[in-house]
């Protein structure tokens, strides 16, 4: 197979690096490589395991199955190489023939030696590194931070792709629903405020030559189009105009796949529900300097940053509750977005801000906050659950907030919803 090319990489998860370059470094075989993969993912899917989901005999069947995630050890050891960090090899075409290619091993080259040195000692500064030889390699890695405001070239500091929410019942034809997705987009590329710009017909163009091709391959493969795939294909499609016009062309996967990377290093943040008109907004919450050895990135992070994020949260809150519906709280995903959104932050600095406060960390917040783990409705699978251990150790998934001035304390406490909010 062949390791050339600059695209991005299939990578679901950029841990996967990690995982194979620590397998190369210690002679494992392709088989032995795939195994710790599936490992890897197990470990995820366990992690995030809220609703006990989670079968570790299916995963036990993966990693018995030898045709099962090859193309992502292919994947993952074609990146190690076009990196310059495993020496080139030949790898197998496809799930049928991996079990040629079972017992081949691979060798670390002295950069690659390097950096597994460096990701057992110093995590952090094993993907900073990592960082800067992606922006290095790959165009559209380096692209994507451009657009998204973390580069010192960048001109806006956000993308945003404009989507008009679907509703079967307000939509009886996918047809209509194009109509006015093209209209919904078009006038907010023309309001200028999307960090990208285009002519309306060319957006209306684009977009429905996309979705007309999409038709003509269900067509072909004699199967219906749901409403949903409709409106997903749209969302598609848009996406690739967003990028295109901003200057950095871009199929959806890659752009689904470098936001997913760019979370994992702390380097960007997106959400589907950041106030505003409906939309995929996309923001980096770093500044990356250079690139290769000389790379320097700079995190929005750190308990100065998260302290802001708080003081901000009781305005942010009240914009919320003025715009949802009645009732004393608000979805933690629903809260999470607006503040991450308005202070160019990471979920994960709001997560832990919302420990800490509740810790007792913040003196003279001002704001009693309340979670609780019942759900006003179902979390939308782009959001993430508010984890918070309990003092035994048990992981407590909090679904719901409420955020209340308190100016005779300064605590915080997690009480739970009353009798009656539980059955509105």
């Amino acid at each position: 197979m062949s390791v050339g090319g600059s695209g991005i990489p299939r990578l679901q998860d950029l841990a996967y690096i990690e995982v194979a370059i620590g397998q190369v470094a210690n002679g494992a075989t392709f088989e032995q490589v795939r195994r710790a993969l599936v490992q890897r993912a197990a470990d995820v899917a366990r992690e995030s395991d809220m609703d006990g989901s989670y079968s570790p005999h299916k995963w036990e069947r993966a990693k018995a199955d030898i045709k099962k995630h090859v193309h992502n050890t292919v994947d993952v050891l074609k990146e190690l190489m076009r990196l310059g960090w495993v020496e080139r090899h030949i790898l197998p075409s496809g799930p049928n023939s991996a079990f040629a290619h079972a017992d081949s091993t691979f060798r670390l080259t002295r950069a690659g030696e390097g950096w597994a040195q460096l990701v057992a000692v110093d995590r952090r500064a094993a993907y900073n590194a990592l960082t800067g030889v992606l922006v290095a390699t790959h165009p559209q890695f380096e692209g994507f931070l451009r657009l998204i405001g973390a580069r010192p070239d960048s001109v806006a500091a956000h993308l945003t792709v404009p989507l008009l929410k679907f509703n079967a019942m307000e939509y009886r034809t996918n047809g209509a629903y194009l109509e006015d997705f093209v209209q919904f987009a078009a006038d907010a590329a023309l309001r200028g405020s999307l960090g990208w710009t285009e002519e309306p017909e060319v957006i209306s163009g684009s977009v429905r030559s996309y979705v007309r091709r999409f038709e003509e391959r269900a067509q072909a493969r004699q199967k219906a189009i749901s409403r949903k795939q409709f409106a997903v294909t749209c969302e598609e499609a848009m996406t690739r105009v967003a990028f295109s016009a901003a200057g950095c062309k871009m199929d959806y996967i890659s752009h689904e796949l470098l936001r997913r990377w760019t979370r994992f290093l702390g380097l960007a943040n997106f959400s589907y529900y950041a106030p505003g008109p409906p939309a995929l907004r996309l923001w980096s919450t770093a500044a990356v300097t250079g690139s290769g050895d000389s790379v320097v990135i700079s995190r929005r992070v750190g308990k100065d940053v998260r302290r802001a994020a708080l003081d901000g949260t009781w305005a942010v809150w009240r914009d919320q509750r003025a715009d949802g519906a009645g009732g004393m709280y608000l979805p933690v995903w629903q809260l999470r977005a607006a503040v991450c959104w308005k202070q160019r932050i990471s979920d994960d600095e709001f997560d832990r801000a919302l420990r800490e406060a509740l810790a007792g960390e913040h003196l003279g917040l001002g704001l009693s906050i309340h979670l609780d783990q019942a759900s006003l409705r179902v979390a939308p699978a782009s959001t993430k659950p508010l984890v918070i251990p309990s003092a035994s150790g048990l992981r407590r998934v909090f679904n719901v907030i409420s955020i209340a001035p308190d100016v005779t304390t300064a605590t915080t406490d997690i009480t739970d919803i009353t009798e009656e909010t539980r059955n509105r």
